[in-house]
């Protein structure tokens, strides 16, 4: 009986606690978060909840700020979706409209500084209301040979932000026809360690005029090639992107830095006529880009590392500058330190071959599904989720329009024409090449067997491509 009798005070004991505990979830809000749309605070219960909006509305980090309450059943619905049913009395919302954006302009400009990633340049143009220097990314615009010193076209948006120097977003550029007006500014070669020639060893039959200064012009072998320096005043008849065919004396050739230079005799205009695309027939060296190859080192402690590249073909870009090699102190983190203390996340170069590709098997992929046929792929060949992020984010936007594309990864035939040299030797060697093409129908062909190498140790690895027309 006694027992009894304790079981049922315990009883009456809990009924008030349960009251409570239900009246507490019931209407006292508990915090449910901090949001990311400028500090915007939630304070939720079953039946109501408290939101103290902090919500940055314009361009110029202007803020709404107020409290509201909402009651059972909103009280379940999402931040954002309160924020759009939410009408916020005695409050225009018409002045946090973001800026309607300019119609595109355009300025005349010379280049201060160049990198592969963003060109600064000083306006050169009468009226221009900015004083300071430009600056803007380059390396999704179209490489245009340009130089330090050169006067450019550059196109942009209309929205110049004030800051020093000032930066905009171009959506193109060109080299200008004002350069005529100058000397070439720069030194192209040095004539006292680059070979001379006397005899006509270059082709200089098809060119493709790139820039022209007062004294001189370059132009590039078509279809594709290095730029050729050629001194000599011509006419204003010519102007940038004319073919034409050229004779020359006093050739000079600098095979470290693959340029050539010679003065102009004669100038006349090319009968080449373009060829059809036929990425099934033979081709030279030069028809080719390897474009974007990038070399990371991990070493397992901090580690002067020395790296040499040998191309069948010639490098046309190199970000640090590629002299007799590469030498830099690399970090087990990736992070590189060159002699002037200057840091990059890997070495990068560009280049032009004629080694043959190879697409006996690979695999063909709708231009869709390219994003994760590359994420899956490139796992399997060991790259790590940073290298592949980098690796899709370059090659993704000239891929996925298209109905498919037939991949191949180079093996053999690319290390044999862009040999490494590496010292200390590299423990894991993972170098990666694509070679790719856009179809417009499905085809079949035997599966490529992709295997990746166990990364231990000190860890060299490679990533580049090429699309094949």
């Amino acid at each position: 009986m006694e027992e009894n009798r304790k079981k049922k005070r315990n009883k009456k004991l809990w009924i008030p606690v349960i009251v409570i505990v239900v009246l507490m979830a019931l209407f006292v809000p508990v915090p449910s978060g901090v949001y990311k749309d400028g500090g915007t605070r939630a304070y939720t219960a079953l039946t109501y909840k408290v939101v103290k909006w902090n919500r940055i509305l314009g361009a110029g980090g202007e803020k709404y700020t107020d409290t509201s309450v909402y009651f059972f059943p909103k009280n379940f619905q999402s931040i954002d979706t309160l924020w759009e049913t939410w009408e916020m009395k005695d409050v225009d919302l018409s002045v946090y409209k973001e800026p309607e954006p300019k119609e595109e302009e355009h300025f005349e400009a010379k280049i201060l500084e160049l990198s592969v990633v963003s060109a600064k340049v000083e306006v050169i143009e009468d009226g221009w209301n900015c004083g300071n220097p430009i600056v803007f990314p380059v390396k999704d615009l179209d490489s245009i040979d340009a130089e330090v010193g050169d006067i450019v076209e550059v196109f942009y948006n209309g929205i110049i932000k004030n800051s020093d120097p000032a930066e905009i977003s171009a959506s193109s550029w060109r080299v200008s026809e004002k350069n005529r007006e100058q000397a070439y500014p720069g030194q192209w070669l040095d004539k006292t360690t680059a070979g001379g020639y006397d005899s006509n060893i270059f082709n200089f039959t098809d060119l493709r005029i790139t820039k022209i200064y007062s004294d001189c012009f370059f132009a590039r072998p078509l279809p594709i090639g290095q730029a050729i320096k050629l001194n000599g005043k011509i006419s204003d008849d010519w102007c940038i992107g004319d073919s034409v065919t050229c004779t020359y004396e006093n050739a000079c050739y600098d095979k470290k830095n693959g340029r050539k230079e010679a003065d102009l005799l004669t100038i006349d205009v090319s009968d080449r006529k373009p060829e059809p695309s036929n990425p099934d027939t033979s081709h030279e060296p030069g028809d080719y880009m390897l474009y974007k190859p990038v070399i990371y080192l991990y070493p397992e402690e901090e580690t002067e590392v020395s790296v040499k590249l040998v191309l069948d073909g010639e490098l046309t870009c190199t970000y640090p500058a590629y002299k007799d090699g590469w030498t830099v102190t690399a970090m087990p983190d990736g992070t590189l330190t060159d002699a002037k203390g200057q840091t990059y996340n890997y070495l990068y170069w560009e280049g032009e071959s004629g080694m043959d590709y190879d697409f006996s098997e690979g695999f063909c992929v709708k231009g869709e599904d390219t994003a994760a046929f590359l994420e899956e792929t490139l796992a399997r060949l060991g790259l790590t989720r940073r290298e592949a992020n980098e690796f899709i984010v370059f090659w993704l936007p000239m891929m996925e329009q298209n109905p498919y594309n037939i991949i191949s990864f180079q093996t053999e035939n690319y290390t044999d024409a862009a040999k490494l040299t590496v010292s200390p030797t590299p423990d894991t060697l993972l170098r990666v090449f694509m070679a790719w093409k856009g179809a417009e129908e499905f085809m079949e062909l035997p599966k490529q067997k992709l295997t990746a190498t166990e990364r231990t140790g000190f860890t060299l690895v490679e990533w580049g491509g090429t699309e094949v027309r």
